[in-house]
């Protein structure tokens, strides 16, 4: 009971120090934006800047000795998580198909039953959302920052036209020069997010 205790204080202590670097750094981050801006228009040291610089001292050795701490809280965790393993080992595993039921474990052991990998990959997810495919395709939508498939539908662009006047110019006038219009290939497709109905990319063909 004292462990489990010891390990929620520890990794409440961990958050507040990570929070605390975390401010330290973006402090330290902008005093020294603000010391270069200075020496660039002032060209010199001055009061103010030598202040500054201590501030960023006193930040660094802050730096540190939280540094230091959590590496102490990490080692106690480590130790208090390595005992309770050896309190809590495991006798036996063992890897059963899925297709089999798991039968029950006879009383007094402790036996996991771990089921294989699924053998169909991922759906993959392009994020990169200026080269996404001509189909529909999983994304994360920049506007309502779900992760989506998205929708595509055709429109007009300057490539239909261009094909259309190019087959006219050939002698295609008898209404071969509209086939461009009936025809994907040649067109701007756009993906749409389902869910906010913006537009994410369109994909030109020219």
């Amino acid at each position: 009971m004292t462990s489990v205790k010891d390990l929620k204080a520890i990794s409440a202590e961990l958050n507040y120090l990570s929070l605390k670097r975390q401010q330290l750094q973006e402090r330290k981050k902008i005093l020294s934006i603000f010391q270069e801006l200075r020496k660039r228009a002032e060209f010199g040291q001055t009061e103010e800047a030598a202040s500054s610089q201590h501030e960023i001292d006193s930040i660094d050795d802050k730096l540190k000795q939280l540094t230091e701490r959590k590496a102490e809280l990490q080692k106690s965790r480590d130790t208090i998580l390595t005992a309770n393993d050896k309190k809590n080992c495991v006798k036996e595993v063992r890897f059963e198909s899925s297709e089999k039921s798991a039968p029950d474990p006879p009383l007094g052991t402790n036996i996991f039953y771990v089921e294989p990998p699924p053998t169909t990959p991922a759906p993959k997810v392009i994020l990169d959302v200026e080269n996404l495919p001509s189909c529909p395709c999983r994304t994360q939508c920049p506007e309502c920052r779900q992760y989506i498939m998205t929708e595509t539908f055709t429109s007009v662009s300057s490539v239909t036209w261009l094909v259309c006047v190019m087959t006219a110019l050939i002698g295609c006038v008898a209404g071969c020069c509209l086939i461009p219009f009936c025809l994907d290939t040649f067109k701007s497709i756009t993906h749409r997010c389902p869910k906010c109905r913006s537009s994410i990319s369109t994909i030109k063909k020219l």
